[in-house]
């Protein structure tokens, strides 16, 4: 008998449809789960860098009013509105300085001018008020206001809702209506968007006009 030769027959082992499908999937499902955490991780760093702007932004604000508070000092100034009678030392109210909230005015020393040179005074007339929800800071060349001058304006911080102030006078009092004394200390709270309610109380050197 002729010898057969027995070929062996080679099974050919590929993917089928459903293995293929199922590949996909998963494959769709890994890339979701990671354009999940990337977008995670860019969120996060957004909302820190946002996070740190508004903390800059409010130590550098404290800091200068700080510097204002401070130095304040008992000096009467005329407002440059010719409807106000009674002149004071320290305006503050809802009305002062047109805010959307309370606002306040006052005089403060140390506003350098070396030799005398530039045309204005030493004493700054400084106020704070809220506009537009941003906390504004105001302030005059001279501390007597002229009718119709316009004061240089700064924005020291946004998103506030509102502002107002509390006075010591051996106690705290919601109102001051001294013509020629400041207050020993006096507290400011700002209502923030961002970080709710935020407070600082500043101890006041004893000033009162000479009469």
């Amino acid at each position: 008998m002729p010898n057969h030769k027995y070929h062996q027959q080679v099974k050919q082992n590929g993917f089928t449809l459903i293995e293929i499908l199922i590949a996909i999937a998963i494959f769709a499902t890994l890339s979701l789960a990671a354009y999940q955490i990337l977008q995670g991780v860019l969120r996060s760093g957004e909302i820190s860098r946002e996070h740190d702007k508004h903390l800059v932004e409010i130590q550098r604000g404290m800091l200068l009013i700080e510097r204002d508070f401070v130095q304040m000092v008992a000096r009467i100034s005329r407002t440059g509105n010719a409807e106000d009678e009674k002149l004071q030392v320290l305006y503050v109210g809802k009305k002062v300085l047109d805010s959307d909230s309370e606002g306040i005015e006052f005089n403060r020393l140390g506003w350098t001018n070396p030799l005398n040179l530039l045309p204005r005074s030493t004493i700054l007339r400084v106020g704070y008020r809220v506009k537009n929800n941003q906390l504004q800071r105001l302030y005059y060349l001279h501390p007597d206001i002229v009718a119709g001058e316009k004061p240089e304006q700064q924005v020291i911080l946004n998103d506030v809702d509102s502002l107002s102030f509390r006075f010591w006078d051996d106690d705290w009092i919601d109102t001051w209506n001294a013509d020629k004394t400041i207050p020993k200390g006096i507290e400011m709270t700002i209502n923030s968007q961002h970080y709710g309610e935020l407070k600082r109380v500043f101890i006041l050197s004893d000033s009162t006009v000479e009469d």
